[in-house]
């Protein structure tokens, strides 16, 4: 990779074009991209130059380059979004959201504007801290082939507050169903990790939308390997140095095939939803009750939903195996609700 950027920079001055902004995006999903705003000095134009680096041959680079011309007054726009934001990005601390126990899903931003260069560096996503950055991001991908589309949505998907973000914690590259495990974990973890799953402590695990989630103690595990990569990703919400033993349990659990589902709700903001022919809801993973209130995944995080969303008919419940739930919610109730009132709202919520 580095040696490729030294060409590429070589390329550039061959070329007498000089570097405004730059964009690396390295090893993600085990794929590698250079984007960047560039000014032609001979033709006196902006362009956006996008390089596919897998693909590229050092000796050929011309047949691998991809230029976008870019209008004058979107360059305008982006110099004066640095211009404006400067004393925001001044401190280093700001510009650095890298997570250094991922080596993957780099992401580099250089800026070369007015005489000072500076840079930033994340993990998977950009992060909201970045705002000013949103446009900037947006307009690079306009003018690069559209099949980066997608890419460009993902690193930006902290912006979308309707979106399911998962941070991942640690990143490897690994054969889940080959390798072994103490190549990725220490001795310590494992010897935690193998007695958290002796002892049943997976709660709950499951594969839904290619992740696997789980519950250890009260802690949520998000698994994901890319089976043709041969990358395996892990989250756990676990503040303490003990997470990766809850990462380990969970990953033993999958490769013995220790599935326990989820319960299944679906929610909705009116009841009368529910009578509609396509209903819009929310599904959520559901793993039990805490107080007045419904433990579900949001995403990656912790999310409550109160026992007062059920008395007002905005919940379903849509997969209760062996309807343990639904105990739970009776327990809870019956201090509240008279036995018939009890009996009216178990009824309506596993209705489908």
């Amino acid at each position: 990779m580095n040696e490729k950027f030294g060409e590429v920079r070589k390329y550039l001055k061959k070329r007498k074009e000089q570097v405004i902004l730059e964009l690396i995006i390295r090893d993600y999903d085990k794929s590698n991209f250079y984007i960047a705003l560039v000014f032609n000095t001979k033709i006196e134009k902006f362009k956006v130059l996008f390089i596919p680096f897998d693909v590229v041959d050092k000796r050929n680079l011309d047949e691998y380059v991809c230029y976008q011309f870019i209008h004058v007054s979107l360059v305008n726009y982006i110099l004066q979004t640095f211009r404006h934001s400067r004393k925001i990005y001044l401190d280093d601390n700001f510009r650095d959201h890298l997570n250094r126990n991922i080596s993957n899903y780099y992401i580099e931003l250089h800026t070369y504007i007015d005489g000072e260069d500076y840079t930033f560096v994340t993990t998977q996503y950009i992060p909201k801290e970045w705002i000013f950055l949103f446009e900037v991001i947006v307009i690079l991908f306009e003018h690069v082939p559209n099949i980066m589309g997608e890419l460009c949505k993902t690193i930006l998907m902290p912006f979308d507050d309707s979106a399911d973000i998962i941070e991942y914690k640690t990143s490897f590259n690994f054969n889940l169903f080959e390798d072994d495990l103490t190549q990725i974990f220490s001795p310590s973890v494992v010897f935690m990790g193998e007695e958290l799953y002796s002892k049943h402590n997976v709660l709950f695990l499951e594969k839904v939308n290619g992740k696997y989630f789980a519950i250890v103690h009260c802690h949520i595990v998000v698994v994901e390997y890319n089976e043709d990569k041969k990358v395996l990703n892990s989250y756990c919400d676990c503040s303490s140095p003990g997470y990766d033993a809850h990462i380990y349990a969970v990953i033993r659990g999958i490769l013995d095939q220790q599935f326990r589902p989820f319960y299944k709700l679906m929610v909705v903001d009116d009841k009368d939803d529910f009578s509609l022919p396509n209903v819009i809801a929310r599904y959520y993973l559901c793993y039990g009750m805490e107080n007045d209130a419904l433990l579900v995944i949001h995403g990656s995080k912790k999310k409550y939903l109160p026992l007062s969303m059920l008395l007002e008919g905005l919940i379903k419940v849509i997969s209760d195996p062996n309807r343990e739930l639904e105990k739970q919610i009776r327990k809870q109730l019956s201090k509240k609700l008279s036995k018939e009132e009890l009996e009216e709202i178990l009824l309506y919520i596993r209705k489908n």
